[in-house]
């Protein structure tokens, strides 16, 4: 992987599961996984949480239980999309520095004749079935039971005393029980911290009477790659979650079934991004879909960034949202997840991180977990 960085159309979303489980495909991702440039928390809840637990379920209530107590409705309705947290602006703001550093560092590398490293081997994880059953964008009116909408869902997670939402997907892996999302939606990057009272609503659907018809799935671990941590990378900018099981013992990829992984397919490619955005035209409560043509979100002769970008119009809500490659109406392949849009008002870009060996590094430190 070459790093010079030191650092759409729009349509809603149909599909009924079928199919059977699909096997993992060996390959080199299968190798044991390594902790460099990894990192992982164990999420803290809240006394304000165990506090809603022991209300609901008494004084020997579990942290799924107290999680599933605090975030009620209302308060998942009023939770604020994490772009506008000042941590995450913050970030953005050191990748405008960063990013145009990088570029001088770009054209000094091809004046001196220097030649980007090939990349790594293209890498596809297989996607598995479970069990339970740039134009303007409207409300799909998606069935929650449908297989994009419930390996797709809604994050929320306490930071500051203020409660944030991001977007997230289900990602099939010998442990069954990853959920993957942006960095930034489960650290608060260069001098942050993890966030707390972390969970997943699958399926979300705000017209529904349960906005979470699959229940609060919490997460048992948090992790990132140390390059978001230490200095808000959004080159590195993704996390995953491993979900614990569910009050039935299920593990959430047997459950509702997960996308597939791919790395190193090209800057270049065709990509669905999905996530809640949740500001006009938009307000958080439906699943949303766009597409289009991947690039580099800059190019200086051969040198590239480390970051891809397609047209795409969702709005800020929408982090942490899946790339799917190869998406077929009801699974895909994640290669990338929402990281950034171009502006805050009327955005036209949705920008990614680029997945290469750091992405598949960080599926192999959590695929058997």
């Amino acid at each position: 992987m070459f790093r010079s960085t030191s650092a759409g159309r729009r349509a809603g979303l149909a599909a009924i599961a079928v199919g059977c489980a699909a096997a993992l495909v060996p390959s080199a991702a299968s190798a044991a996984p390594s902790q460099a440039g990894n990192a992982q928390s164990q999420p803290a809840v809240s006394e304000a949480a165990w506090a809603a637990g022991r209300a609901a379920y008494g004084r020997d209530v579990t942290a799924s239980e107290a999680l599933a107590a605090y975030w009620t409705p209302e308060r998942m309705r009023a939770s604020t999309p994490v772009e506008e947290s000042d941590f995450f602006k913050a970030a953005v703001a050191k990748h405008e520095r960063q990013s145009a550093a990088d570029q001088r560092e770009a054209r000094a590398n091809v004046a001196r004749g220097e030649r980007p490293v090939k990349e790594g081997k293209p890498v596809s994880i297989l996607p598995a079935a479970g069990q339970a059953p740039v134009e303007a964008a409207y409300n799909p009116n998606l069935s929650y039971w449908s297989t994009t909408a419930r390996t797709n869902g809604k994050v929320f997670f306490t930071k500051g005393g203020s409660s944030f939402v991001c977007s997230g997907a289900i990602v099939n892996s010998e442990g069954a029980d990853t959920v993957w999302t942006a960095g930034h939606c489960v650290h608060g990057g260069s001098g942050g911290t993890w966030h707390t009272n972390w969970t997943f609503v699958p399926a979300y659907d705000d017209d529904l009477a349960n906005p979470r018809p699959y229940g609060t799935w919490s997460a048992n671990r948090l992790h990132t790659r140390n390059a978001w941590i230490n200095s808000s990378d959004y080159a590195e900018d993704m996390g995953v979650a491993t979900m614990n099981t569910n009050l039935g013992g299920w593990h959430i990829v047997n459950y509702f079934g997960g996308h597939g992984f791919r790395v190193n397919q090209g800057k270049n490619v065709f990509e669905n991004a999905m996530g809640y955005p949740a500001e006009s035209p938009f307000d958080g409560g439906n699943l949303m879909r766009c597409w289009g043509n991947s690039s580099p979100e800059w190019t200086v002769f051969w040198v590239t960034s480390e970051t891809i970008k397609i047209p795409c119009d969702l709005t800020r809500g929408s982090s942490g949202g899946p790339w799917l490659h190869g998406y077929d109406g009801n699974y895909g392949y994640l290669n990338g997840v929402n990281s950034r849009i171009d502006r805050i008002v009327g955005p036209t870009i949705m920008l990614s991180p680029y997945f290469d060996d750091t992405a598949l590094s960080l599926y192999n430190y959590t695929r058997y977990m």
